[in-house]
């Protein structure tokens, strides 16, 4: 007895028709979604990565730029001559109040520009941004600058040479003064002067003798919380030689003292963020 393999067509023809059917539409849509969603999550997961490093080289590049301001600071403050003078004033509204640091006798002050060597006075301030830019909090975008009559170098004709940049950073402002960026995307800075005997913070300062501590607040952009420096100031005192019996006169000894450590703020809020840099006094 044979078999026939044809002897039941309709189940053959059953299997067949299985073999070769296709994917259905609802499958094709759960295959492009699962493709959608897998394709989604990996572009994701490297924009993160891409954003998180260009964030953390933007802060990098921030704090490198605030210690090398930082180092210029407590190396100009440190090493002030005996007839430099400081002074700090405020002026504009309460609204709009600024503040300015002027240094006088100190050449080597902030050696920038074509003359690092000047005996010209080298005022600190704050400039805004030429295009008026604001950060996420809706501050002001400004400039930590530097100021200096002779910052622009002189022709033979000794006439002031034309800046590259009229409209920029470098135009002069209401008092016809030129500006030089130490530090960008700073919202807010604010100076301070701290006087030992007395153990108060001032926010002007026009004695003749310096202060003990100068203290600098800066708030960066699209930040809060306030980034404050501590600078100390060499200290000079004149105390009386003992000259030997066999000398004429006597001559007074130079000595340098060290200060007390920067105190808590006592004249006003003074929160603390950053860098803190202590020590020397007043002369």
């Amino acid at each position: 007895m044979s078999i026939n393999p044809d002897a039941n067509p309709s189940r053959a023809s059953r299997h067949r028709s299985r073999s070769a059917r296709g994917f259905t539409l609802i499958e094709v849509i759960i295959a492009l979604t699962l493709f959608a969603l897998i394709t989604g999550t990996l572009f994701a997961i490297i924009q993160g990565a891409v954003k998180g490093s260009s964030e953390i080289e933007q802060v990098r590049r921030e704090n490198d730029s605030i210690n090398r301001l930082l180092d210029v600071c407590r190396k100009t403050f440190a090493t002030l001559p005996s007839a430099a003078t400081l002074t700090l004033e405020t002026s504009g509204s309460s609204m709009t109040q600024t503040q300015e640091l002027r240094i006088t006798g100190s050449p080597d002050c902030f050696g920038f520009g074509a003359t690092p060597i000047s005996y010209s006075e080298t005022t600190l301030g704050l400039q805004p941004d030429p295009s008026g830019h604001t950060d996420a909090n809706g501050a002001l975008i400004q400039s930590f600058s530097l100021s200096r009559e002779d910052l622009i170098p002189a022709t033979p004709d000794n006439e002031m040479a034309l800046a590259q940049d009229l409209g920029g950073a470098l135009a002069t402002d209401a008092q016809g003064r030129r500006w030089m960026p130490l530090l960008q995307d700073v919202v807010s800075m604010k100076w301070r002067c701290y006087k030992l005997d007395e153990d108060v913070w001032y926010e002007e300062w026009t004695e003749t003798n310096w202060p003990n501590l100068i203290e600098l607040q800066l708030v960066m952009k699209d930040r809060l919380t306030p980034i404050r420096m501590v600078f100390a100031l060499p200290v000079t005192t004149l105390t009386p030689g003992s000259g030997s019996s066999g000398s004429s006169s006597s001559a007074p000894t130079t000595s340098t003292t060290p200060s007390p450590s920067a105190p808590s703020p006592s004249a006003g809020p003074a929160p603390s963020g950053g860098p803190t840099n202590s020590g020397g006094g007043g002369r």
